[in-house]
């Protein structure tokens, strides 16, 4: 039985992580039945589960994009310049 226990059960750090990855379709099936036994005990993981779920179907129905690599580069380069000009 203690051999299974440690198969099976999970700390809440590891049940987040899995959470996470889950969240991803990243998640190993061994890990997702070990998620799901630690959520049917802990009620400080489901809720976490649920509030990792909702960010995610916010973020995904926000349709953000991301700054492209050349924007990003010239806000660096204007905010070094403003910062050397404020030094001198």
């Amino acid at each position: 039985m203690n051999r299974l226990r440690r198969l099976f059960f999970i700390d809440c750090s590891e049940a987040n992580s899995n959470c996470d990855k889950a969240q991803y379709d990243d998640v190993k099936p061994l890990e997702r039945a070990r998620l799901l036994i630690h959520l049917a005990f802990c009620k400080a993981c489901r809720k976490y589960t649920s509030r990792n779920k909702r960010l995610t179907r916010l973020l995904k129905k926000s349709h953000l994009k991301s700054c492209p690599e050349e924007h990003k580069k010239a806000w660096k380069k204007q905010i070094e310049e403003e910062t050397s000009r404020q030094h001198s």
